[in-house]
C-alpha cells in the first residue's frame, strides 16, 4: 500500500511543482499539519551556507541535441504548449499514445483524462515542467527514444525509484520544518535523497500530494524537509517520445507510476 500511495503521489509531483510560481507560501494543509512559523520576511535573514552532502548526483544534460528532427520535435511541442492549442497537441501523439500500464491508450483515452481543449487543463502545467526540466535519451542508447524527465531517463537502477527523489532546483533550500518561512539548514545541489512518506507533510494516506517532504541522505547525517517544487520522483509522470520508420517523432507514452 505504501508503494502505491507514493506511486500516486509522484504523479501528481509535478503538476504541484507547476503552480509553485502561483504560491511562494509553501503552506501546507489538512489535518495534522504543523503550525505555521511568524512570517519572517520582513526581517533581516542570515544567508544559508551550502550543504555538505554526500549523495549521488543526478544532473541534467548538459549537452544539446544534435538530431534536428527531434529538436524540431520538441520546439513545436513548447509551441503548442505555450498556445494551449490541443489540435496542434493531438498532432504530436502517437495515435496509440499510452496513458496507462493496463492496456489503455489512444487519443480518446488521452482527451478523457486531461481535457486538453481547456485552457485551465493540468496537461499544460505538466508538459510545460516536463519541458523546463528537460529529458535525454534512454539509458540503452537508443537514439530512437527520448523521454522527458532526464529524472527518469537517467535514474541509476541502484536506487529504488519509490523511497528517493532527486533535487531539480540548484540551491534548494533544506528547512528544519515544513513550511516556506522554517530556518533553513542549507542550500542542495542537484543530489538524489531518500524520501519519507509517512513524516512528510500533509500526513495521512489519503493526501493527493505531499507538499513538504522529509528527506536524508544516504548515511542519515542531513535531514530536513524539502518543498515538492525542488524535488522530482523518477516514478513521476513522464513523457515518452520515440522516432518511427518514416523519421517522424511521436509521444508514445505519457505514464506515471510503475
Amino acid at each position: 500500500m505504501t508503494k502505491l500511495m507514493l506511486a500516486l503521489c509522484a504523479g501528481f509531483c509535478c503538476l504541484a511543482a507547476c503552480n509553485e510560481q502561483r504560491s511562494d507560501l509553501g503552506s501546507t494543509a489538512g489535518t495534522g499539519n504543523p503550525t505555521e512559523l511568524p512570517d519572517s520576511t520582513a526581517q533581516a535573514t542570515a544567508p544559508v551556507p551550502a550543504c555538505t552532502a554526500k549523495a549521488p548526483l543526478l544532473l541534467p544534460p548538459d549537452q544539446a541535441i544534435t538530431d534536428a528532427t527531434l529538436r524540431q520535435y520538441l520546439e513545436s511541442l513548447q509551441a503548442a504548449v505555450q498556445a494551449q492549442d490541443a489540435q496542434q497537441l493531438q498532432t504530436l501523439l502517437d495515435p496509440n499514445i499510452r496513458t496507462g500500464f493496463d492496456g489503455s491508450g489512444g487519443w480518446e483515452a488521452f482527451s478523457r483524462q486531461w481535457r486538453p481543449e481547456n485552457t485551465s487543463s493540468e496537461i499544460w502545467l505538466l508538459l510545460d515542467n516536463l519541458l523546463r526540466l528537460g529529458g535525454d535519451y534512454m539509458a540503452d542508447g537508443n537514439p530512437a527514444a527520448y523521454a522527458l524527465p532526464y529524472v527518469y531517463s537517467n535514474w541509476p537502477d541502484s536506487l529504488d525509484a519509490f523511497s528517493h527523489m532527486a533535487v531539480t532546483k540548484p540551491g534548494a533550500i533544506l528547512r528544519e520544518q515544513p513550511a516556506a518561512n522554517a530556518t533553513g539548514i542549507c542550500t542542495l545541489d542537484r543530489i538524489i535523497l531518500q524520501t519519507d512518506y509517512a513524516r512528510s507533510y500533509p500526513q495521512g494516506d489519503n493526501t493527493a500530494r505531499k507538499e513538504w517532504w522529509y528527506v536524508q541522505t544516504p548515511e542519515g547525517k542531513l535531514s530536513g524537509y524539502l518543498s515538492h517544487a525542488d524535488l522530482y520522483s523518477p516514478v513521476g509522470y513522464r513523457a515518452l517520445f520515440n522516432r518511427n520508420a518514416q523519421g517522424k517523432w511521436h509521444m508514445t507514452a505519457l505514464v506515471a507510476g510503475d
